[in-house]
């Protein structure tokens, strides 16, 4: 994924990543820590609102990528680790939507943008060139176990007439698979929900250590059974946890004192 600064009102800079298998049309990016107003220990580009940072601040910083964005509105909902997906309509307020309870949001609405927050889970954005429906994703352990890639592209499908074969996906940074070592009660979600889930390279064995999920490949080939090409998904290399630049928020790393990254994809049109 390629890193680009974006400029908003008072030349403050904002660095987003972004996919290069999200079409043009679709304003996107995934944020990092800077570009903020968040002191120590969020420093600085904090988007979550329940990690003790003050209202103030994250209003600010999220207005940031509300600019960065281009978007009219930006729509986010209460995220649960399921695998509901709410669309969005034109006249929709957005502190409605953001007190109900899911894990995704979807819309075809010119202009309106779509964010889901992370600090270790893997932000998913899907675009579709040839209805220019868009959707984001917060794809934990617990919603990846649960179907959120099938979850997704079914929301395309059903509400916009999307076809899978047409989407393009992009996985944000998340918990690599270098420092997701989990228990056996995970193991076990995982080699439930996929079975032969040590064979695709999900479950991971480490010699002496507990064994280890990686995230990115399971939905990568949920994605792809679910009629999505594989070419079509791109993913980020980067781990929340341990990259050495210390550019992300990782709950892994910090706990509580942590703040949250966001992913956000716009409908195009509209401006």
């Amino acid at each position: 994924m390629e890193a680009k600064d974006f400029s908003v009102a008072g030349g403050i800079s904002v660095p987003l990543l972004q996919s290069s298998v999200i079409p043009a049309s679709f304003r996107h990016g995934f944020s990092t820590r800077a570009g903020g107003v968040s002191p120590a220990p969020y420093n600085s580009l904090n988007l979550g609102a329940k990690w003790g940072d003050s209202s103030e601040n994250v209003a600010e910083n999220r207005r940031r990528i509300l600019a960065a964005s281009g978007a009219r509105a930006m729509f986010r909902v209460s995220q649960k680790h399921g695998t509901r997906v709410v669309v969005v309509a034109a006249g929709d307020d957005p502190d409605t939507v953001k007190v109900t309870e899911a894990d995704g949001l979807c819309s075809n609405q010119a202009g309106l943008g779509l964010a889901v927050h992370v600090a270790d889970c893997v932000p998913v954005l899907i675009a579709d060139p040839t209805t220019g429906a868009c959707a984001a994703l917060h794809a934990g352990w617990r919603g990846t176990v649960a179907g959120m890639a099938a979850a997704g592209v079914a929301a395309l499908v059903e509400n916009f007439g999307c076809r899978p074969g047409d989407l393009r996906v992009a996985l944000g940074p998340c918990i690599g698979v270098c420092c997701f070592d989990v228990g056996a009660d995970v193991v076990a979600a995982f080699e439930s929900a996929w079975p032969g889930a040590r064979a695709a390279g999900i479950v991971v064995e480490t010699q002496g250590f507990q064994p280890r999920i990686d995230l990115r490949r399971c939905l990568r080939l949920q994605f792809q059974a679910a009629g999505v090409l594989p070419e079509s998904i791109d993913a980020s290399a980067d781990c929340t946890s341990c990259d050495p630049a210390g550019r992300f928020y990782s709950f892994r790393r910090s706990g509580r004192l942590t703040g949250q990254l966001a992913g956000f994809i716009v409908v195009p049109g509209g401006s």
